[in-house]
């Protein structure tokens, strides 16, 4: 088909004429004016406590209806059909702002657990005029301090000594930021203090996640005490919850309020001499005027007393009876207690001696809490039979090669010649063992009053350090009077001590691991306690030299006067040989008179 100009003219007409008509009929509109709360850029908020003025919530909003004319209110809903709606600020303009302190307490309030995401509903109202909402998710950090629940101000303790093991308190808090379900690791520590002091001086209990802590009467007199309250006195006692979180940007820590409360310690200080006294104790009887005196050594009574079949009882004050401990006393404090003495089951409880009447040894030990009885004990009687002292200010050095001994030469007595330097060293109770060992605050912390040329020598084990001009001393170690003294030298023997070894001295044997000393214990007298049996030994004058023995026949030789249950065990060497009933005996040995005696 072949189209004409004629023709294409006519149909550009048509085209022109529709297009004509066709515009006739179009009806542009404008879109509908809103008020549309905008979508905040982020979906999740971490607040955080450290930056509490930082900006943490903008919204903005478009208002095609009012201009702002009525200003805005901005609320807050835990759910999306804002049930319950919160006003949480307003503003005039298209925008708001909340700092993150400001946004925390907000969602806070809004029932949120601290610490745990929250999903927040927002919108915008003016006047009759309500936006669209938008939501996200908040995670704020607590704000309340912990609150102690129990006991109150009105609580009064008085601790037992005879209850140590009973609950003497019990106390509880809580946090009430945080859910049952909470994710966050918080860490409590319970606070004491003197009352009225402000916490300057702080004893604390880690509590861990718990909101609970219990004291035993026996711990909790050791807190209060080291909190500063007097023992046997009513005292204030200030205590509180310290919640901390470790976070990255630092610890958050929170305080509950204090809470003061009222106990009375007791003492745990040890009197430095247990009497005793009543019938039992034959040489004292139901008076005062000779009592038994057993003085503290460290932390053990000892000493020797004559019993018979009848009643007796401890006291911590002499002439006063109001001081006394009975049988009971002691079981109710977890002692153990020789099976020789019983409650005595009379008015005052007190105890009773059932063993064969006579002299016996006994010992009060508060640490280990026994009470023993043992055959008597002739001579110097200490703890241990001896110190050791090991350290470079000394001639042993730190080694257990040659510890230096410090023989016990009295009734808690240890004393002997130390050549010192200018260094460190330390005491110990056993040889070779470094556990044994007791430092300089060890001493100074237990009342002992030291020599000024001994001083802390404050390196890693705050040991000993000798100040003075190095040389020999006499060392002395106290136990009863609790005091370390240096003298001049004194050369009272030729040696520190004698050595026993051999199979009549039990306790050594044919060996050099554990040798009997005799100490030096006055002017050529070597003294002290050994255990032997019907069998050979031999003195020597050096630890572990067999070439320092002197036999029998040597001492014979030279004019001594031997005692009769010592004889010449004519064996190849010409030994000693114990002739008597085995026990343990004191053996003295003097130099100067002459004689070899056992008693």
């Amino acid at each position: 088909m072949k189209i004409t100009k004629f023709s294409a003219l006519i149909l550009s007409l048509f085209f022109v004429f529709m297009a004509c008509e066709t515009d006739d009929n179009v009806i542009l509109t404008k879109p509908e004016a809103q008020f549309k709360l905008l979508s905040p850029g982020a979906s999740n908020i971490n607040l955080n406590y450290n930056l509490p003025d930082n900006p943490a919530l903008t919204i903005v909003w478009e208002d095609e209806l009012t201009a702002g004319s009525g200003g805005y209110m901005v609320e807050l809903s835990s759910d999306n059909d804002f049930e319950s709606p919160m006003v949480i600020g307003s503003s005039p303009s298209d925008s708001f702002t909340m700092t993150v302190a400001e946004f925390n307490s907000t969602v806070l309030g809004a029932g949120a657990d601290a610490f745990e995401p929250f999903t927040v509903f927002l919108r915008v109202t003016s006047g009759s005029l309500v936006s669209n909402s938008v939501s996200f998710s908040v995670s704020s950090y607590s704000e309340a301090a912990p609150v102690v629940t129990s006991p109150d101000g009105s609580f009064n303790l008085v601790l037992l000594e005879t209850t140590p093991t009973d609950t003497a308190i019990s106390m509880s808090w809580d946090d009430p930021d945080f859910g049952e379900n909470s994710s966050v690791a918080v860490n409590y520590e319970v606070q004491f203090a003197a009352g009225g002091t402000n916490f300057e001086t702080i004893v604390a209990e880690n509590a861990g996640a718990e909101t609970t802590l219990e004291y035993t009467h026996e711990a909790f007199n050791e807190v209060v005490l080291n909190a500063g309250l007097a023992a046997e006195e009513a005292g204030d006692l200030d205590f509180r919850i310290k919640a901390s979180i470790m976070m990255e940007g630092g610890n958050m820590e929170r305080f509950s309020e204090p809470v003061n409360i009222t106990v009375t310690p007791y003492s745990v200080e040890l009197a430095p001499i247990l009497y005793v006294v009543g019938a039992g104790a034959v040489d004292a009887g139901w008076s005062w005027d000779n009592p038994i005196e057993l003085p503290l050594q460290g932390t053990v009574y000892s000493g020797n007393i004559n019993l018979i079949n009848d009643a007796f009882r401890f006291f911590t004050e002499a002439t006063n009876w109001g001081s006394g401990l009975n049988y009971p006393y002691y079981t109710s404090v977890g002692y153990t207690i020789d099976s020789n003495l019983v409650n005595a089951m009379d008015g005052d409880s007190n105890f009773q001696f059932t063993g064969t009447p006579g002299e016996y040894f006994i010992q009060i030990d508060t640490e280990a809490k026994t009470i023993t009885l043992s055959p008597p004990v002739v001579g110097p009687n200490c703890n241990f039979d001896q110190l050791w002292l090991v350290g470079a200010g000394t001639d042993a050095g730190w080694s257990w090669d040659n510890p230096v001994a410090l023989p016990c030469t009295g009734n808690g007595t240890y004393s002997g010649n130390v050549t010192l330097s200018n260094d460190a060293f330390r005491f110990f109770s056993e040889n070779t063992n470094w556990g044994s060992g007791t430092n300089y605050p060890g001493y100074q912390g237990n009342g002992y009053t030291i020599d000024p040329d001994l001083i802390d020598a404050m390196d890693g084990d705050s040991n000993f350090f000798f100040d003075g001009t190095p040389g020999t001393y006499l060392l002395t170690v106290d136990d009863i009077n609790k005091t370390i003294t240096l003298d001049p030298e004194q050369l009272t023997c030729e040696f520190e001590q004698l050595w026993i070894v051999g199979a009549g001295a039990v306790d050594a044997g044919w060996s050099w691991d554990t040798p009997v000393m005799l100490p030096c214990t006055g002017a050529g007298i070597y003294s002290g306690d050994v255990a032997l049996t019907n069998d050979a030994f031999r003195f020597f004058t050096v630890n572990s030299a067999w070439d320092s023995g002197i036999n029998y026949t040597t001492y014979e030789g030279l004019g001594y006067t031997i005692d009769s249950v010592l004889l010449n065990a004519m064996d190849n060497d010409l030994n000693f040989f114990f002739d008597g009933t085995p026990g343990t005996y004191t053996i003295t040995v003097d130099t100067v008179g002459l004689t070899i005696t056992v008693e």
